[in-house]
């Protein structure tokens, strides 16, 4: 009886560590795959309410990338929404997005020279004082 205990604990301990082995974390993150991060320049051709996208036209042709719920959209220092975006047409981006599952999502969309621009225009809102 002693003799059969021994031999069911082993076969216990025995699947216990092939059990423990087929499902180690490390083996299951090297086959996840983690979303890689890009960046693309260029001018913002279009927005689609409707798709919730914008186009970018860049020196290799039209990049179309999806905008998430996180999606920072900024022109300087201010922020914007993505409803702002078709007004902003033609100007100039740096959208930095992640690719996974061959979808491209926007994490940011920065206007280039927005801090110059925001400043410009605050400068023409003050009036001058007279001395």
């Amino acid at each position: 009886m002693s003799r059969m205990f021994q031999l069911l604990g082993g076969a216990i301990l025995a699947l216990a560590v092939a059990t423990s082995a087929s499902a180690s974390p490390a083996q299951t993150a090297k086959t996840a795959k983690k979303a890689a991060a890009h960046s693309v320049t260029g001018t913002l051709e279009k927005y689609d309410a409707s798709a919730n996208s914008i186009v970018v036209k860049t020196a290799k042709g039209d990049e179309t990338l999806s905008l998430g719920s996180a999606t920072s959209i900024r022109m300087g220092a201010t922020r914007m929404t993505p409803s702002d975006l078709s007004g902003h047409a033609g100007q100039r981006v740096k959208v930095r997005y992640s690719e996974e599952n061959g979808k491209q999502t926007a994490q940011t969309v920065q206007f280039e020279g927005g801090a110059k621009t925001a400043r410009a225009e605050t400068a023409a809102k003050t009036p001058t004082a007279k001395k």
